[in-house]
C-alpha cells in the first residue's frame, strides 16, 4: 500500500514541477514543489504554507469483487487541501482570494490528469516497477470552507486512487 501512496505523491509532485515550476516552498532549507504529505511532516506543523497542496490519506477500502483474488484491489481515499489568504496590499485587501483559489484548482486538475501512473517501489534506488498501475478520477470533488472570518479560504478536494495490492509470497 505504501508503494501506491508514494507513487501518487511522486507523480503529482513531478507534474506540479512541470505545470508551475514557481509553485515551491522551502522546508528545512530545501526548496521543493509545493505539495506535502501530511503524515510525513512533523505534527503539529511548524507553520501553515499558503498556496500549497497538502495530501492526506483517509482510508483504503477493498473494492468489492476483488477481495479474494491473488492481488486484491483497493481504493485509497486522498484528500488534498490548500489554503489561500490573498494579497493584503491590494486596494481591497485579500480581494484576490477567489482568483488564487481558481488558479490552484486549475493546477490541481492539471496535475491529476491523466488519471493513472505506473506503480513504483520508491524504497528502492532507483525506484523499481511493480508491474501495475494506479488509476484515479482526475476530476476531484471540491468543497470550500471560509476560516478566520472569511480572510482565509480552504479548499478540500477528494480523489479515489485505485490499485492492486502487491502479491505476498509465502
Amino acid at each position: 500500500m505504501q508503494a501506491a501512496k508514494d507513487t501518487f505523491f511522486r507523480t503529482l509532485q513531478a507534474r506540479l514541477t512541470a505545470v508551475n515550476p514557481q509553485r515551491t516552498i522551502t522546508v528545512d532549507g530545501a526548496v521543493r514543489p509545493a505539495i506535502l504529505v501530511a503524515e510525513n511532516e512533523p505534527y503539529p506543523p511548524p507553520r501553515l504554507f499558503f498556496n500549497t497542496f497538502y495530501l492526506h490519506w483517509l482510508g483504503a477500502p477493498a473494492v468489492r469483487g476483488f477481495t479474494r483474488t491473488a492481488a486484491p484491489r483497493y481504493e485509497l481515499l486522498a484528500q488534498i487541501e490548500y489554503f489561500v489568504q490573498g494579497t493584503a496590499s491590494l486596494g481591497r485587501p485579500f480581494a484576490d482570494r477567489g482568483r488564487l483559489l481558481a488558479q490552484l484548482d486549475r493546477e490541481l486538475m492539471e496535475i491529476l490528469y491523466p488519471g493513472f501512473a505506473e506503480k513504483l517501489d520508491h524504497a528502492a534506488a532507483p525506484p523499481e516497477s511493480l508491474d501495475s498501475f494506479l488509476h484515479w478520477r482526475w476530476t476531484p470533488d471540491f468543497r470550500t470552507l471560509a476560516e478566520g472570518e472569511g480572510s482565509l479560504l480552504r479548499r478540500v478536494a477528494t480523489v479515489s486512487v485505485s490499485f492492486y495490492l502487491e502479491t505476498f509470497l509465502n
